[in-house]
This record gives C-alpha cells, sequence and structure tokens, in this order.
C-alpha cells in the first residue's frame, strides 16, 4: 500500500505517537497521583 521509501517515515512517526501517548498517559498519571 505504501511506497518503500516511506517505510522509515512511517516508523519515526509511530515511534513519535508512541513516545506522546507514554508521556501523555505519564503526566495524566502524575497529575492523578497529585490529586489524590
Amino acid at each position: 500500500a505504501l511506497a518503500p521509501h516511506r517505510k522509515g517515515d512511517l516508523a519515526k512517526v509511530g515511534l513519535k505517537a508512541m513516545f506522546g501517548g507514554a508521556l501523555a498517559s505519564w503526566l495524566t498519571a502524575t497529575v492523578a497521583g497529585m490529586l489524590l
């Protein structure tokens, strides 16, 4: 479906998305922990 040369870009975007998601959930957990 995707051109082979786009694979690197996709991996970078996926990595950023995973990192962003982990950071967001960690921040949410931290704020929740401070409120409780």
